[in-house]
């Protein structure tokens, strides 16, 4: 069991939770606009709580990869480009949830050129 869990692809998880965040600010306006939710009923707390994992999955994988296997700075270049359009996304209280989304594409986009990059050292 324990082999299992250490086999864990950690870009996959990265990629996943980065998913699972763009998901989540795309359903938000989705919601909304067709009254199943409230604009009061949005919690900072999930936004914030998605992008910590994301910066703890992309800042073991992406960097462990970057110094031990392919010395490529694009997945890591990425993904801070990601993380900061996210925070701007965030901070702007659901104004420009396109920037969520996108920092969250850029997210998913990381960690696959990591993987890549990775598999092919």
């Amino acid at each position: 069991m324990l082999s299992k869990f250490s086999g864990l692809n950690l870009d996959f998880a990265g990629a996943a939770a980065a998913t699972l965040c763009t998901l989540h600010c795309a359903a938000f306006p989705i919601l909304l606009s067709f009254g199943f939710i409230s604009s009061t009923s949005h919690n900072h707390i999930i936004d914030w709580t998605l992008m910590l994992v994301g910066v703890l999955i992309a800042g073991i994988v992406l960097i462990r990869d970057y110094k031990s296997v392919h010395k490529n700075r694009l997945p890591t270049i990425l993904a801070s480009i990601g993380f900061s359009v996210l925070f701007f996304g965030i901070e702007s209280h659901g104004e420009f949830l396109f920037l969520n989304i996108l920092g969250g594409c850029f997210m998913v986009a990381s960690h696959f050129f990591n993987w890549r990059l990775s598999h092919t050292h």
